[in-house]
């Protein structure tokens, strides 16, 4: 008998564990899903619900942590990549949930990158912004029209943000051999302001990194919908 109450317990451990996997499994797919279509991706994101036990948090109606992961989206037209986002103190009840959930975030941290691509119209004819050595460059041949001709310019980047708008101030300006000094013309010619693609979720912009493969903008936000009627 005591054996048999052993194995019996055994299994019914053993569905347990497959029940909240399961459960953890769909719940990832029917979120990705969400956030593919309310953030235009063209790929649906990879959706990690954390917590030791997945179905503890169902009953609670809290989970712990979300993290959201996606090789690229867009965002108010403009094509961002290497998208990451960690939400935290996730509400969602569970007397919602075989219904349109509404679910809150407490807190959301998250990051993607602009490629340097993204910039290049904001800048004269024959310039370009791209990585040289793993830094930011500016550089192209640029129509000088004080000498009527054009001349090769290289420079570093700047970047600096105030609320939604981005500003691009060039430094260690490199010009060509000239009879004369062009450089505060030319550092008005590279220099722009442009704005920042808004933020997924309506994060607020706290941080930006110039990185090998485009401009790491990162935001956070609290009390954040992530699928529901509130979501934007």
């Amino acid at each position: 008998m005591r054996k048999f109450l052993v194995v019996l317990l055994i299994l019914l451990a053993a569905l347990v564990v497959v029940a909240d996997i399961g459960a953890r499994s769909f719940a990832q797919s029917t979120l990705s899903e969400r956030l593919a279509q309310q953030m235009d991706m063209s790929e649906e994101p990879d959706v990690s619900i954390e917590g030791w036990a997945f179905l503890p948090q169902v009953l609670s109606g809290t989970y712990t942590e979300v993290n959201i992961d996606a090789a690229s989206a867009t965002m108010s037209g403009v094509t961002v990549e290497q998208v990451e986002a960690t939400a935290s103190d996730v509400e969602a009840p569970l007397s919602d949930l075989m219904n349109e959930p509404d679910v809150v975030a407490g807190q959301v941290d998250g990051s993607f990158v602009v490629p340097y691509t993204y910039f290049n119209p904001y800048l004269p004819e024959g310039m370009t912004i791209s990585t040289e050595e793993g830094d930011a460059r500016i550089s192209g041949e640029l129509a000088l029209t004080e000498l009527g001709r054009s001349i090769p310019v290289s420079s570093g980047v700047e970047f600096t943000v105030d609320g939604d708008v981005l500003t691009v101030t060039p430094v260690d300006i490199q010009i060509g051999d000239l009879p004369i000094d062009l450089g505060d013309q030319v550092a008005d010619a590279l220099g722009f302001s442009a704005q920042v693609p808004e933020l997924p979720l309506g994060l607020s912009v706290t941080e930006m990194e110039a990185t090998s493969s485009g401009l790491r903008i990162t935001g956070t936000g609290s009390d954040i919908p992530l699928m529901g009627s509130e979501v934007a």
